[in-house]
């Protein structure tokens, strides 16, 4: 490492990149703003490049702060575990999260693996269940963060979100269907097929109806309801019903050609994806180790 990085670079650093702003980030380290704004000008200067740029909300990292982020804070979490190991106070880490289904196949597996091949003595507790679960989980303390679409106000008023990406809603039906090849295609075709979509009251339901309404059609009448896309998959492969999930779900099969998209939705069905936690209640060091891998994995490839 360049030996004119030191520990007061890094601590300064992440705590900027956590706090989003310099002055708190200087109150968490028990200093001035002025003592942490050099810190970091003099670290920018060793890097050669811009670590933050500032945005309406604060100090958002650039793509090379995100890079250095994700190996600073790693770092440090190491070197404080390596001390508490070596004075015998070392205890055994886990990290809790609920996850949606649309970051379930694709998303949340290669962060994982990421954060799995830095840290393979971190414990990572998956848990799936219905948002209005996961919500129960979370204000209960027994997730630190749910990873997925943003709900509903009501469901997360109190909470706090973070946006890491935006996702449409996508019409996709078997590869061969009669609809596969249209290039318009009229909604009232679709009843004909029947509907697979999200339940009744979810965000995603919500949306749909909207897209509906704002075209002049009436709530589709032919559905089945699931938040499973183990169930819908073979549903749908093996019928000529037509599904509405959010992309991440099936990007797969639509990669693969199983399921091909129908030409409806696209930007106006498209809503923000991200972390919901609870505001004030500090994520474990492992948590944010695990989202900076998230992030990371998020990154497109160099």
């Amino acid at each position: 490492m360049d030996p004119r990085v030191q520990l007061r670079h890094l601590r300064a650093f992440v705590e900027v990149a956590r706090q989003r702003n310099v002055t708190r980030a200087a109150e968490a380290l028990n200093t001035v703003q002025p003592a942490v704004s050099r810190t970091l000008a003099h670290l920018e200067q060793i890097v050669g490049k811009p670590l933050f740029e500032r945005r309406a909300k604060g100090l958002v990292l650039t793509s090379a702060g995100e890079a250095l982020m994700f190996f600073a804070e790693s770092g440090l979490a190491q070197l404080s575990e390596g001390v508490q190991q070596a004075a015998g106070r070392g205890a055994a880490q886990t990290v809790s999260l609920g996850i949606l289904p649309n970051v379930t196949r694709e998303l949340m597996p290669g962060a994982v693996r990421r954060f799995k091949r830095a840290h393979p003595s971190i414990t990572v507790r998956i848990v799936t269940a219905s948002a209005d679960e996961l919500l129960r989980l979370l204000r209960g303390g027994e997730i630190e963060m749910l990873v997925g679409r943003l709900l509903r106000p009501d469901q997360v008023k109190g909470l706090s979100f973070d946006h890491l990406y935006d996702e449409p809603l996508v019409f996709a039906a078997r590869a061969g269907h009669p609809l596969a090849r249209r290039r318009r295609l009229p909604l009232d075709e679709l009843e004909r097929y029947g509907m697979v979509l999200p339940p009744s009251g979810t965000i995603i339901r919500d949306e749909i109806n909207r897209f509906l309404m704002a075209h002049g059609h009436a709530a589709f009448s032919n559905v089945v309801e699931t938040t499973s896309f183990e169930f819908a998959r073979p549903y749908v492969l093996d019928s000529d019903a037509v599904i509405a999930f959010p992309l991440g779900t099936m990007r797969a099969e639509l990669r693969e050609g199983t399921l091909v998209r129908l030409p409806l939705g696209g930007d106006e069905l498209s809503g923000p994806v991200g972390l919901t936690h609870v505001p004030g209640r500090p994520l474990g060091a492992a948590t944010r180790r695990l989202i900076a891998a998230l992030r990371q994995e998020l990154r497109p490839p160099p």
